[in-house]
């Protein structure tokens, strides 16, 4: 399992922590940047707004339990 090697859980966990944050930062400059570009209506708007907002947390949420289980499965000096 990808936990159990810590160099890729640790990769693993820092990638999803930089998407997290580029989907956040995606979803934040959405109304001024994207939507524009985009000429999508207010319904399909607003839920992908959203959606880029949820998704970011939710990664965002993993990758920090992943980095917990790590640092407590790493061994005490």
């Amino acid at each position: 399992m990808l936990l159990n090697d810590s160099k890729k859980s640790l990769s693993a966990a820092l990638l999803l922590l930089s998407v997290g944050l580029l989907l956040l930062s995606c979803g934040v400059a959405w109304q001024r940047v994207f939507a524009p570009l985009l000429h999508l209506p207010t319904a399909q708007n607003d839920f992908f707004h959203g959606f880029s907002m949820g998704l970011g947390l939710v990664l965002e949420i993993a990758a920090l339990v992943m980095l917990v289980r790590i640092s407590a499965n790493r061994p005490k000096s």
